[in-house]
């Protein structure tokens, strides 16, 4: 599968995350979410949010999956692919991925070859994913983090990485849905 120009974050999440679960209908809702705070940022980190949301969760998809830490493995392939370095590091950071970066010893990787995003970007990424279900369906930061901690095994790397997370994440939503709030009122 190539990445030319003509190919679009879409375009390369629906080829490789089709079949995956529900993961191409979430990565839809995140793209759609993060489509209404892109201009909270300046570029090229609104554009760049923008092709993320979609492609934040590439790293699932069997062909890309190394290490089996998928903001890793995803950031990779698209790195390799020739991906903007904003992107990159949007995916490879995504939703906190550093503490569970750290619980899988992979820490010292991931900061070596992408350096964190902005907080802001960072934040709104997190909030987009936390304000989308699995299936694509709205819902909150807490049921989503609710519902991850459900699905997975309390001694498992996710579940114990969201937990860690938990009030960090809120705290992104909390912030970003503030910033929506705030333009909103200015623009009335």
């Amino acid at each position: 599968m190539g990445t030319s120009p003509r190919c679009t974050a879409q375009d390369i999440a629906t080829e490789l995350l089709v079949g995956v679960g529900t993961r191409i209908e979430h990565s839809r809702a995140v793209a759609n979410q993060a489509a209404t705070a892109t201009d909270l940022l300046e570029e090229p980190w609104g554009a760049s949010l923008a092709d993320a949301a979609w492609l934040h969760d590439l790293g699932y998809a069997p062909v890309l999956a190394k290490t089996g830490f998928h903001p890793l493995d995803g950031a990779r392939w698209l790195e390799e692919q020739g991906w903007r370095p904003e992107v990159c590091r949007l995916v490879a950071w995504h939703t906190r991925a550093g503490t569970e970066a750290k619980l899988r010893h992979l820490e010292h990787e991931l900061a070596a070859e992408f350096s964190p995003p902005p907080e802001l970007a960072q934040a709104i990424l997190a909030w987009a994913d936390l304000t989308s279900s699995p299936t694509g369906q709205a819902c909150t930061p807490e049921d989503r983090i609710a519902e991850v901690l459900d699905r997975y095994p309390s001694d498992s790397t996710v579940h114990r990485a969201a937990r860690s997370n938990s009030s960090q994440l809120i705290a992104d939503a909390r912030l970003v849905e503030t910033r929506l709030r705030n333009v909103k009122v200015t623009d009335q």
